[in-house]
């Protein structure tokens, strides 16, 4: 009898994206005021929320649930009203640093 061949992990990988690929996406920065959430990357969004009675401005990573579902994941960080206000002030500095790279 032969044992069964387990996959490789490029086989598994593969697989999870093709699972991952059945959400439906909208077009990069668009995003509906109602809902909050705003694409900016592949599975990417800002989201503006309330969480005990505090503002927040969410930047995080979003992945597919078993089914098809979108999901906020680990990866991502919450900003107040305040720090999300002193990051906009910033970012001409951010722009100019990057430019020196």
């Amino acid at each position: 009898k032969r044992k069964k061949e387990t996959s490789s992990k490029s086989e598994k990988r593969l697989k999870t994206e093709a699972k991952a690929s059945k959400v439906t996406e909208k077009p990069l920065g668009q995003g509906s005021e109602e809902e909050g959430m705003f694409q900016i990357g592949k599975m990417r969004y800002v989201r503006v929320s309330c969480f005990k009675g505090k503002v927040l401005v969410d930047i995080r990573e979003f992945y597919a649930d078993k089914e098809g579902g979108m999901k906020p994941g680990r990866k991502g960080i919450a900003l107040s009203a305040e720090q999300w206000n002193q990051l906009k002030e910033i970012i001409p500095e951010i722009d100019a640093a990057l430019k020196k790279l």
